[in-house]
């Protein structure tokens, strides 16, 4: 199934056209994660596709900018979903990827806030 519509899109982006017109059957799983993709193009314009599903808490604190003693703080007060394996904490790409858009949203608000204030006090015309 997933083999054939492969084939179907790279054929249809072989012809130079700006929009591509096809139609896929993909596996629940697969269609998930496409809407990701999409989803993260339209709300930050950066994509990233995840390599695994899993990642260590080294490997995520790195991808988030963070210490890894920073990552452990968040992980542990909730605020960024992890799950066991034996000892080791491993971190979803979901989660990593919830807590760039809860980042990104928190440092847009601080903007407008900062621009508000500034607009108060007559810093900005």
């Amino acid at each position: 199934m997933l083999t054939g519509d492969v084939e179907v899109l790279r054929a249809a982006l072989a012809r130079p056209v700006d929009s591509v017109n096809v139609a896929l059957s993909l596996p629940r799983k697969i269609a998930e994660k496409v809407l990701a993709l999409l989803d993260a193009e339209r709300t930050t314009g950066a994509v990233v596709v995840p390599a695994k599903e899993l990642f260590t808490t080294t490997e995520a604190a790195t991808m988030l900018g963070l210490s890894r003693p920073t990552l452990m703080k968040h992980i542990e007060s909730g605020e960024i979903a992890h799950v066991k394996v034996g000892t080791h904490h491993r971190v979803p790409a979901q989660a990593l990827l919830e807590s760039q858009r809860a980042r990104s949203a928190r440092r847009e608000k601080a903007a407008e806030a900062l621009a508000s204030f500034s607009n108060e006090i007559g810093l900005v015309d």
